[in-house]
């Protein structure tokens, strides 16, 4: 689709001084990237909506400025997804939450020449009779961009994964819409251009859409330092390592022009590394190898990564008996480069680039471009490796070091996610301290806190006989277990454990506790939990001598609270 920015010749606008300039288009194509290995899905959206963007802003002659900020701001939309990992469903007709496009706003505001994509994916859910977000704006206030964005993602929509949208659909979905959520004259030039084949091609790729960028960009060659320090900029907020460093490590195969870049962690003790991600094509390499270990003899040089330093070496440049010239005609190369990628005072591993024999050779001008590649690298590390502490305290209770709701909340999510069948073995105990406002108020909080702690062990301990076990303490004196498999045969035996070990630990410990089975009637989690916390509540009402709640007629014992019990 070499066509993509090829307008017919009535409609090309004067470019003038070109409005995007190579550092932000840099900046574009690496975010771009990041967005298309985390979430596919939202990268192809993405080129629909910015194909659909460009089209109907040259049928309604839109300004060259604004039509460029409403294409990068298309491609940007939902670049939210990296740092949170939330999927936003948003377009101005399902009345979106706009705080995702405010946080993908603000992080293409620090990111240079990309203030006026900003604008466009702040406000792209505003809605033309005001009744939108975040700032109510209405009508022509809107910012262009915004609003040929709200038409473009309206018309795209979010097709299943691999299909193209409804097309008929979605557009009647914007007639319905023109003149409440969509500008209705941006509505009338949208018509016309969707009558082109064109306009709703099935063969789009993301490619083509990135590459056509380059009509906007001033005629000259982006300086491959500047693009990978923007590469920095569009990963620091990732915490996926592997995906991290394959976008790191396509975009420095780009800037060196070679074949293939590999990062890998080094091992001191067995003086080796072991390759973490290929960038690159031909026979045998792996993006993600299960295993793929180098040391010093297949890999002349390491000794000097190991011990901090880079090298850069090729065939036409050094004695033929060499080890590494050897090397490098083995594996069919010309040359290659590796500098060691530090954290800290510590050398963690290594970015390795290299080429294949009738290609150009890397130099000393590459080795320090991949010097800076190596930098990246460990920013993108050190930056991961902090989010994951935070990411494990946002996910534990701070008392008793157990998962806590969230946990719950999530697993149980991902349990219903699956068909009845296979999650008719699961089941949720629920358990809760008994005694412990006693304990509180005659011992003190700190006594009632090693109460908890000690019961948080016992169910953690007696949860541990199974395989694919959760246990969470879900607020104050509650508990969970979530067993993932084998629940029919295990929640019962797991239970009583954990009461047998818990009444261990000292005198009159005891838990009330319930069991419910994620079996054909129970179809959420809140029913799940529920049932769960009904037969927790059965429990403590035999144990007082209440009569069970089956047995209780309308005018029955009504008296007694779960609160009170």
């Amino acid at each position: 689709m070499e066509s993509f920015f090829a307008d017919a010749p009535e409609r090309v606008p004067d470019l003038g001084s070109r409005p995007l300039d190579s550092a932000a288009r840099s900046a574009i194509v690496a975010l771009v990237r990041t967005l298309e290995v985390f979430d596919p899905a939202a990268a192809r959206r993405a080129a629909l909506r910015a194909h659909l963007v460009n089209r109907i802003a040259s049928t309604a002659g839109v300004p060259t400025q604004d039509r460029v900020d409403a294409i990068t701001g298309s491609l940007l939309a939902e670049i939210s997804i990296v740092l949170t990992h939330v999927r936003p469903v948003g377009t101005v007709d399902v009345m979106p939450d706009p705080s995702s496009a405010v946080l993908s706003a603000s992080v293409l505001d620090r990111l240079p020449g990309l203030g006026g994509a900003a604008l466009a994916v702040r406000h792209q859910y505003e809605r033309w009779d005001g009744s939108g977000g975040p700032h109510g704006l209405r009508g022509p206030d809107i910012p262009l961009p915004a609003r040929l964005l709200a038409l473009a993602a309206t018309l795209v929509g979010h097709p299943q994964h691999g299909a193209a949208p409804n097309w008929t659909a979605r557009r009647r979905r914007v007639d319905e819409l023109l003149g409440t959520a969509l500008d209705p004259d941006l509505g009338a030039a949208a018509a016309i251009e969707l009558e082109s084949d064109e306009s709703t091609s099935s063969d789009l790729q993301l490619n083509d859409i990135l590459d056509g960028l380059a009509r906007f960009v001033p005629p000259e060659r982006d300086s491959p330092v500047e693009a990978l320090v923007l590469i920095g900029a569009a990963v620091s907020a990732a915490d996926r390592m592997p995906d991290v460093l394959l976008v790191i490590a396509e975009q420095a195969k780009r800037a060196l022009h070679a074949d293939t870049v590999t990062i890998g962690a080094l091992d001191h003790d067995t003086a080796s590394f072991e390759t973490l991600v290929n960038a690159g094509s031909g026979e045998g390499i792996e993006r993600f190898p299960a295993s793929e270990i180098h040391d010093a003899e297949d890999r002349p040089g390491l000794d000097q990564v190991l011990s901090g330093e880079g090298f850069v070496r090729a065939v036409d440049e050094a004695r033929a008996d060499d080890p590494g010239v050897i090397s490098l005609h083995r594996r069919g190369l010309r040359s290659e480069a590796a500098w060691p990628i530090l954290i800290g005072e510590t050398i963690w591993g290594v970015a390795w680039a290299s080429t294949s024999a009738g290609a150009a050779i890397l130099d000393h001008d590459d080795l320090a471009t991949l010097r800076l590649v190596a930098t990246h690298v460990a920013a993108a590390v050190t930056q991961a490796e902090r989010i994951a502490e935070f990411e494990e305290l946002a996910h534990r209770d701070p008392l008793t070091g157990l998962a806590n709701r969230r946990v719950l909340d999530e697993t149980l999510n991902r349990v219903f996610e699956r068909p009845a069948i296979q999650r008719q073995d699961v089941a949720l105990i629920m358990c809760d301290v008994d005694g412990l406002k006693v304990i509180n108020d005659t011992e003190g909080h700190a006594a009632g806190d090693d109460l908890l702690v000690e019961a948080a062990r016992a169910l953690e301990a007696a949860a541990n006989t199974v395989a694919g076990s959760t246990t969470c303490r879900i607020g104050g004196d509650e508990f969970c277990i979530i067993l993932d498999g084998g629940g029919m045969l295990s929640a019962q035996p797991v239970t009583d454990t954990a009461l047998r070990l818990f009444a261990a630990t000292g005198p009159n410990r005891s838990l009330s506790s319930g069991v419910a089975l994620a079996g054909p009637g129970i179809t959420t989690p809140g029913e799940l939990l529920r049932s769960a916390d009904l037969a927790q509540y059965e429990q403590k009402r035999i144990r007082k001598g209440l009569p069970r709640l089956d047995e209780l007629t309308d005018d029955g014992d009504r008296r007694h609270t779960r609160r009170e019990l």
